[in-house]
Parts: structure tokens; C-alpha cells; sequence
């Protein structure tokens, strides 16, 4: 059965993990360190309307036909306010992915491995592509989701961790289009992910706090969201 038509999602983490997070951590360790070390250029987001300081970014867009990645010329991220009720409904402008990270193998082997579940047929797709950190800091949580539950307007999402840091909370939670709860995992090691199908779950991660006050702390994720061409 294909998990993303029914229920919907693939939650891949702890000992439900795929052989992707093995393949990165065996095959390519180095590039995956330095995939992960391109978080640290991440810059801060301006837009949260919370008055927040508490995430940083940046977001390219790319296609994908027949197997070929393409970068499309930088561009604002937009999501409607009916997807995004809190940040929706306006252009954000965010600093474009480095070219070292473009490039990291680690990068195209997600995608093969996305497509080889979403799409193993082909097609066009495009991509946005966004790199988050989410930092915490005493008496200040983080928010992964400050619009809280919610779907996307895309196909398909890809939520992937990078690296957690001194962190508590950051539960994700997968529900059905009821609303009704389908499932809950805290993606706690690097490549733990959650691929949702947009049309069929509702997604969303609790808030962050440092375990250890005083502390740094902060959570690192990738999250692509596909979009078939043509729709």
C-alpha cells in the first residue's frame, strides 16, 4: 500500500527510519556534515508577525524535469492567506541557498529519494526549497509552526532534520483532513523526516525550549514543498 494516499504521510524516524538517513551517514558523512554545516549562514527572518527573533532562513526555488534540477531565478516566497493565516498574503524576501549547498550530493540524493516515492513515474515539478533554523532562548520558546496546524498548498512536503541542539519539545503531529490525530514522533536525529502528502494530512511541531538554561539551543530543518507542473 502507498503510505501517501492512505493515511497519507511517511514518518521515518528512530526505528522507523529509511535506508536514506543510512545511506547519508555511511556513504556520503562528509558531505552530509557540510550540507549541515550550511545552516550556520542562515540569516533572520523579518517577517514574523509575533514581534518573534527566533528564526533564521533562506529559500531558493528549483524545477525538476525528467530527473534534472534546475534553479530558477531568485523570487519572493508567497503563500496565500488561506494556507498561511498568520504570514500569508504577501511577498516575503529571503536570501537565496548558497551554491555549495546546491550543489552538495546530499541534496539531490533527498530529492531522488522524494520522487522515488512521490513521483516515480517522472514529470514536472517544482520545487521550494527552504533551510530553517529555530532557535530557543529562556523564557522565549521557539516556533517551528507559528501558524500551528496547518497545510501547506502544495502536493507533497518534506519536513527533514538536520541537526537539534539543547532542545525540548519540537513534537510533530500528523493529522487527517478531519482533524482527527493520526499520528505524533519527536524527529530527534539527523535525517529523520516526515513526508506528507498536502491534499490528504494536516502537519504541525509544537513549540522549543532550551533542555539546559544558559545554554545555546536550536532545531534544524529542511523543508521541500513539491508542486506538480501544470496544476
Amino acid at each position: 500500500m502507498n503510505t501517501l494516499l492512505h493515511p497519507g504521510y511517511l514518518l521515518a524516524a528512530g526505528n522507523r527510519n529509511p535506508n536514506l538517513q543510512n545511506r547519508l551517514g555511511r556513504h556520503m558523512a562528509s558531505a552530509f556534515r557540510r550540507f549541515q554545516d550550511s545552516w550556520n549562514s542562515l540569516l533572520p527572518d523579518p517577517f514574523l508577525r509575533d514581534g518573534g527573533r527566533y528564526r533564521l532562513r533562506r529559500y531558493s526555488v528549483f524545477t525538476w524535469q525528467r530527473g534534472r534540477l534546475t534553479r530558477l531565478p531568485h523570487e519572493p516566497h508567497y503563500q496565500s492567506s488561506y494556507h498561511n493565516a498568520v504570514h500569508g498574503g504577501f511577498n516575503r524576501h529571503f536570501r537565496g541557498w548558497l551554491p555549495t549547498t546546491v550543489s552538495n550530493p546530499v541534496f539531490h540524493e533527498i530529492l531522488h529519494w522524494c520522487f522515488g516515492r512521490i513521483s516515480p513515474d517522472g514529470g514536472d515539478w517544482r520545487i521550494q526549497a527552504h533551510q530553517f533554523r529555530v532557535v530557543a532562548r529562556p523564557g522565549q520558546e521557539g516556533r517551528p509552526t507559528p501558524e500551528g496546524v496547518h497545510k501547506d498548498g502544495a502536493d507533497y512536503i518534506l519536513i527533514m532534520l538536520l541537526d537539534r541542539h539543547n532542545v525540548v519539545g519540537g513534537v510533530t503531529h500528523v493529522y487527517d483532513n478531519a482533524m482527527q490525530p493520526l499520528d505524533s514522533c519527536t524527529l530527534s536525529q539527523a535525517g529523520d523526516l516526515l513526508l506528507v502528502n498536502d491534499h490528504r494530512v494536516y502537519h504541525g511541531v509544537t513549540p522549543i525550549l532550551p533542555a539546559e538554561s544558559g545554554k545555546p539551543a536550536w532545531r534544524d530543518v529542511l523543508v521541500l514543498t513539491f508542486h506538480r507542473s501544470g496544476r
